[in-house]
């Protein structure tokens, strides 16, 4: 039978629920709104990105205009079908159609048993 004074077991709670209250007390805290020094770096900041993206989006949009030029407009309807007969062995094969293929009967090693 233990002796724990019912004193104490209350202490224990009650420093156990303080300590959570210090501890949780901080998640509900706000900070200060910023400083108009750090709204305008941020609006700066801001600025420079969409900048970049701009700058980002016609390179991107050129790049794709010449590329367009070069394949998408001028290949319309000269597609063929490609000749298989031409094509290397392992591009001609069926996927899981390649790799040994046994035959019926066993080989003589498989069923050659014990060996001293």
């Amino acid at each position: 039978m233990k002796t724990t004074p019912t004193g104490s077991r209350h202490a224990s709670r009650l420093l156990t629920l303080a300590l959570v209250a210090m501890l949780g007390g901080p998640v509900y805290a706000k900070l200060p709104p910023p400083t108009p020094e750090e709204q305008a770096a941020a609006a700066q900041k801001a600025e420079i990105a969409a900048a970049q993206l701009a700058q980002e989006k016609q390179a991107l949009e050129r790049i794709q205009d010449q590329l367009a030029a070069r394949y998408g407009k001028g290949a319309a309807g000269t597609a063929q079908e490609t000749a298989t007969h031409n094509l290397p062995k392992t591009v001609q094969e069926a996927p899981g159609d390649t790799g040994p293929k046994g035959g019926t009967k066993p080989s003589a090693e498989a069923h050659s048993g014990n060996v001293k």
